[in-house]
């Protein structure tokens, strides 16, 4: 098995050097491990994709020359409540996860409960959010008010919740236990506060489940980033493959000739391809 890279716009080839040993032993220790943490993690890219059709519907209502085909503030609650409902479903996996695999040690099990506490405490917009999911399920609409506004060199929109409104919908004593949301609120900005949600979920809370679950990634990923440096000294442009056999050529029509490949994509970038962001550190 070789090292080399492939620059798709160029539709060029190279190898650079056959992988050692050693190399191929951690690829071939690594790839299991990849593949479980892609399909476990896959839920983080689904959020992220779902946070993007939410930004890209602002964006749409940002463009003076859009045209409204369905109701703005039904829209918006649509895909605030399809966002929420995965962001759940996320912590609802890897809680019921983390019981099954730590369920006969304690000091395991309170790490999940510590983490989230902590979190909440240093990022209201995230305890918001989590109290906020089971208002819009079991309460009310999220939109409290929506407003956009088109003047002649911008366009304003506000999304907002009222913080006194949510408050009369309390059904249970526990109901904003993390946020600790009171009426001096007053009108809460539904896309800042979701924003600084996500990014927790993809920073923080993927940090935490990428560290309990998945310890053996980050050797992978470094692994993979010392290869792929190596290849981008040759092509900044290209993309880190690995050669399997040699590579077979055969005459083609017109006296041109094709040539058959046989490649192996290993990770670039493991933590970005994983949906993960470790940009942020999460609390300590």
């Amino acid at each position: 098995m070789k090292l080399g890279y492939w620059n798709q716009a160029a539709n060029h080839f190279n190898v650079l050097r056959e992988l050692t040993t050693e190399e191929i032993s951690r690829h071939e220790q690594y790839t299991p491990i990849c593949a479980e943490a892609r399909n476990r993690l896959m839920l983080f890219r689904l959020l992220d994709r779902n946070y993007g059709i939410w930004r890209s519907y602002l964006d749409e209502l940002l463009d003076s020359r859009f045209k409204e085909t369905n109701d703005i503030s039904e829209e918006l609650n649509r895909l605030i409540l399809t966002y929420l409902t995965l962001a759940y479903t996320i912590q609802e996996h890897f809680e019921v996860s983390f019981k099954k695999r730590f369920r006969k040690d304690q000091r395991e099990l309170d790490k999940h409960a510590r983490f989230m506490e902590k979190l909440c405490s240093v990022c209201w917009p995230f305890a918001f959010i989590l109290d906020f999911r089971g208002y819009v399920q079991h309460r009310g609409l999220a939109v409290g008010r929506c407003d956009r506004k088109v003047g002649d060199s911008s366009v304003i929109i506000e999304v907002v919740a009222n913080a006194e409104q949510l408050l009369e919908g309390r059904c249970g004593r526990h109901d904003w236990e993390r946020s600790k949301l009171d009426a001096n609120r007053g009108e809460i900005d539904l896309i800042q506060v979701l924003k600084g949600f996500h990014i927790q979920m993809l920073q923080s809370y993927a940090s935490f489940v990428v560290k309990v679950f998945f310890p053996e990634l980050k050797p992978a990923a470094e692994f993979y980033s010392t290869l792929t440096e190596e290849t981008k000294r040759a092509d900044s442009k290209a993309t880190m493959v690995f050669y399997k056999g040699t590579p077979a050529w055969k005459p083609a029509e017109g006296g041109a000739e094709s040539i058959t490949l046989n490649l192996v994509f290993p990770p670039n970038d493991l933590y970005r391809e994983l949906g993960i962001r470790l940009d942020g550190q999460p609390p300590k």
